[in-house]
């Protein structure tokens, strides 16, 4: 059960990344423009020739017939050999007419999910080359998503038309998708999801797996020789090292190759071959079943296949390149074959890894039949393969093998461990005794902590004013209403002391409404009259009493600077909420105050609103005019990380 849960674990969290990745789509993004209309006009020839510079569309012959983007041609399933005028090719012209573009100051570019050509390809604008290739003719890059720049340099204008030369081999077929034309904060998240997704992924995928496989090879040389069971660290690096062969073609291209077109088909292809054939070996030596029949067909087709694809007859004979279409049947034929009989084994053999091994597996032809679909243009070409993540899955079955081996050395050391099983379990009884004398103390810690901020609180609140009080009463310099105001101010801060300390479970608007209790009857004994404005806001999960202190004391020292300053008729209290702030909102129709030198000569109360505001991870502003004042305070819908 443990492995079971492990191995779902690791799924769940795979699967998951993939979606939160597609879904990263910026919040301001700006208006892209989203091209599915195109003409189109194509040209058969024989071999290669180099894209011209300067490009005039209206002296294309044509016709020009309109087609609808993503826009596919099929490959021939059982193609033709080329003759002495080189390889049949042909060349597509597709013709976008742009709308006309308001000005802008950011650059536009152009942005093609997917092309596909056996050849190669060359994007033009108002006849200007905008883009060409530059890898291996057939093996081109084409899995990579384009981003061009249509009017990056400087005096360059935005196209009215775009023209897209494909010249590609006549049998294999070629496509284009859609066109996204727009800014980067339009479109450039598009791209990057992309060539995340299509390229970067698969890249780093392949390379982890030839690292561990490369890993399994020295634990073989190491210690496996011995053992006929170890082999599977060599079939591991093997299929490994298939597996990295295969994946080149998503990501290579950008460059050019170390070897021909040629060659280089010849290994994508059959790579996939070996790959087959490794993964079926590697299941083999799980169930321990052998069927010589199947192993031989695997075997022998993988061989056959090697032999009847090689480039050595390439004016005469077609490469693995053209053929690939119909070679990749037989494999699926085979591939599916081989694992379903696997699957059968290793069910009788109540082999967990060789279930895993063979379900992934018959997983992986399920997604190459879409594979061999999209590479014929048999369904939408914005897809991507999927045969590019199937070397995810053999982590999981090597990290699964190398857990069983795990736990069966864990079974063999466990009597040797039995003797320190009864000090381990006094051990933890010590540790059990220990955490509760420590939660004891940090309970005992808490309540200081909370004694010693009232008393602080306490002190430099309502025991300063008391303080300031005596002495100017002792001197004789007020008179008795404001003394009775001085007290009155006194005794608000006790209470809001003793009104933090409720429980108020998050909510802001208890806490306000626990003010305007506090407070509203001195508000009617000036006359003043009090807007209550306050609409829902979400929960604040930080808000502890020592929290809500400070919150009690900036909105206090706001009221009462109206009362004492502002000559207002009227107080409005708002509450909002929005990108992870929650404000409340103070408003008075008094005479106003330069905010700017108040904050400068460093007033008193301000700068005690702004000292308690930071302390709770907040902010707190004024906006004040010969209309009246505003005071905003913003809280943070998370937790402050230094409250």
């Amino acid at each position: 059960m443990p492995l079971i849960r492990w191995r779902s674990c690791c799924a769940a969290l795979l699967l998951a990344a993939l979606p939160i990745l597609a879904c990263a789509q910026p919040a301001h993004a700006g208006q892209a423009l989203h091209l599915t209309a195109a003409e189109l006009f194509a040209v058969d020839g024989h071999g290669f020739s180099p894209p011209p510079y300067q490009l005039n569309a209206d002296a294309l012959p044509g016709p020009w017939t309109p087609v609808a983007l993503p826009h596919a041609l099929a490959p021939q399933l059982v193609p033709s050999s080329g003759d002495a005028l080189g390889p049949q090719t042909v060349v597509t012209w597709y013709r976008v007419q742009l709308p006309a573009l308001a000005p802008s100051r950011e650059p536009r570019y152009l942005y093609v999910p997917r092309w596909k050509t056996d050849g190669q390809i060359a994007v033009y604008g108002d006849g200007r080359l905008l883009y060409q290739s530059h890898a291996n003719r057939l093996w081109n890059g084409s899995n990579h998503p384009l981003w061009i720049a249509l009017d990056e340099t400087a005096g360059a204008a935005p196209p009215h038309t775009l023209v897209l030369r494909i010249e590609r081999l006549r049998a294999t077929g070629g496509a284009v998708s859609s066109l996204w034309l727009g800014d980067e904060a339009a479109i450039g998240w598009r791209y990057r999801v992309r060539d995340a997704l299509q390229i970067q992924l698969p890249l780093m995928t392949s390379a982890a797996f030839l690292a561990v496989g490369m890993f399994a090879l020295a634990v073989w040389l190491r210690q496996g020789r011995g053992s006929p069971g170890d082999s599977l660290y060599l079939l591991f690096f093997s299929i490994s090292v298939f597996s990295w062969l295969r994946s080149l073609h998503y990501y290579a291209g950008q460059h050019r190759l170390p070897v021909s077109d040629e060659w280089f088909g010849w290994l994508t292809v059959n790579s996939l071959f070996w790959l087959v054939a490794g993964a079926h070996f590697f299941l083999v030596r799980l169930h321990r079943r052998r069927q010589p029949w199947l192993d031989r067909g695997v075997l022998g087709l993988s061989l056959a296949v090697g032999a009847f694809t090689l480039p050595l007859f390439a004016n005469t004979w077609p490469g693995a390149t053209v053929l690939a279409p119909l070679v990749y049947l037989f494999l699926l034929a085979v591939g599916t074959a081989a694992f379903g009989f696997g699957l059968r084994n290793a069910w009788r053999a109540r082999s967990r890894d060789g279930l895993l091994l063979a379900g992934w597996s018959l997983l992986g032809m399920a997604a190459g039949v879409y594979d061999w679909l999209l590479q014929n243009n048999h369904v939408s070409v914005e897809g991507s393969f999927l045969g590019a993540y199937a070397g995810v899955g053999a982590f999981f079955i090597f990290m699964a093998i190398m857990f069983r081996r795990y736990t069966r050395a864990i079974e063999e050391v466990r009597s040797v461990n039995a003797g320190l099983e009864g000090r381990l379990q006094a051990r933890e009884a010590e540790l059990v005794q220990s955490h509760a004398r420590l939660r004891e103390v940090e309970q005992r810690q808490l309540l200081s902590q909370e004694r010693q901020r009232l008393m602080q609180d306490m002190h430099d609140g309502l025991g300063s004013s008391l303080v300031s009080a005596l002495r100017v009463v002792e001197d004789g310099r007020l008179q008795e209403l404001q003394v009775a105001e001085v007290l009155k101010g006194c005794i608000d801060d006790l209470k809001l002391a003793i009104d933090s300390m409720e429980p108020v479970e998050a909510d802001l608007l208890l806490l306000l409404a626990t003010l305007r209790f506090r407070l509203g009857s001195r508000l009617e004994s000036t006359g003043i009259i009090l807007r209550w404005e306050i609409s829902d806001v979400p929960a604040l999960d930080w808000l502890d009493p020592r929290n809500a202190l400070h919150i009690l004391r900036i909105l206090q020292e706001a009221f009462a600077n109206i009362l004492k300053h502002a000559q207002a008729s009227e107080i409005r209290v708002t509450t909002g909420a929005d990108e992870g702030w929650v404000s409340v909102g103070i408003a008075d129709n008094g005479k106003g105050f330069a905010v700017a030198p108040a904050l400068q000569n460093g007033g008193k109360g301000l700068s005690n609103q702004q000292r308690r505001a930071q302390a709770i991870g907040g902010e707190v502003r004024w906006d004040s005019s010969a209309a009246g004042t505003r005071l905003t305070l913003r809280l943070p819908l998370q937790r402050p990380a230094a409250a």
